[in-house]
């Protein structure tokens, strides 16, 4: 990661934050709303810690926290003989906090609730597509479809590159909040998938699916490739209900 020296960065401007309470909630606050606007760039090296604390006006403990909860956010990382830096937030921590909540709240999120939310996001992810799609997005979509074929032997394989079909389609909105709620909810998808990954005939009864919504998005067929999609949802919703009942049986 580059990394900009205080002294290439514009001058960093923190108001004096007074001795109330909540000090480091509101020094987290004055430096996220500074990350998250760019006026602190990625790779920016924040001040040392006692330089920090006096323009800020409040003690090196108070500095000391929220730099720590800022990291633990993912926000800032602090490195020996470097000290404090912005930097960039992964996609993995930007979801890890829903995907959390979804987890917690496992026992009480249903196939039907998980199903209506893959399809408010994935049939308006493939009418983006169809309307969208670039010739390289169509060329990942199909090699991925290809390397489905190859792993219908192996269930595990096979239902990694289901969720990477699914995501790679994702991508092809251009959209960053799309993706990012569609990863939201990938961790549950990926435990539906290992349920029914064993199916009988699971491989028969998803691929051709899979295929006619790469047909129609090379075609431009927006109806037909939303047309398609919820088909799709609505039987891989049948086979994961099937799938429960055979091993609660």
């Amino acid at each position: 990661m580059v990394r900009t020296s205080l002294k290439q960065a514009p001058k960093l401007r923190f108001a004096a934050i007074g001795n109330k309470s909540a000090l480091v909630d509101r020094v987290v606050r004055s430096i996220q709303d500074q990350i998250l606007s760019e006026r602190l760039l990625v790779g920016t090296k924040l001040p040392p810690e006692r330089e920090f604390a006096e323009r800020l006006g409040v003690s090196r403990t108070v500095v000391r926290e929220a730099v720590r909860v800022l990291a633990a956010k993912g926000l800032l990382e602090t490195s020996h003989g470097v000290g404090t830096t912005v930097r960039a937030l992964t996609r993995e921590e930007a979801v890890k906090p829903l995907n959390l909540f979804l987890r917690l709240m496992g026992r009480d999120i249903s196939l039907d609730h998980l199903h209506q939310v893959r399809s408010l996001i994935e049939i308006e992810n493939t009418r983006l597509a169809a309307e969208q799609a670039s010739e390289q997005d169509i060329e990942d979509l199909q090699r991925i479809l290809v390397e489905m074929d190859a792993a219908k032997d192996d269930s595990a394989l096979f239902a990694a590159k289901d969720t990477e079909f699914h995501r790679r389609l994702a991508e092809t909105t251009h959209n960053p909040l799309l993706i990012l709620l569609l990863d939201s909810i990938q961790d549950l998808m990926i435990e539906v998938r290992k349920l029914v990954a064993k199916e009988d005939g699971l491989v028969k009864r998803v691929m051709p699916a899979h295929a006619a919504i790469l047909d129609s998005i090379r075609t431009r067929d927006v109806k037909k490739a939303r047309q398609i999609m919820r088909e799709h949802l609505l039987a891989a919703l049948d086979i994961q209900k099937q799938a429960i009942l055979s091993s609660s049986g």
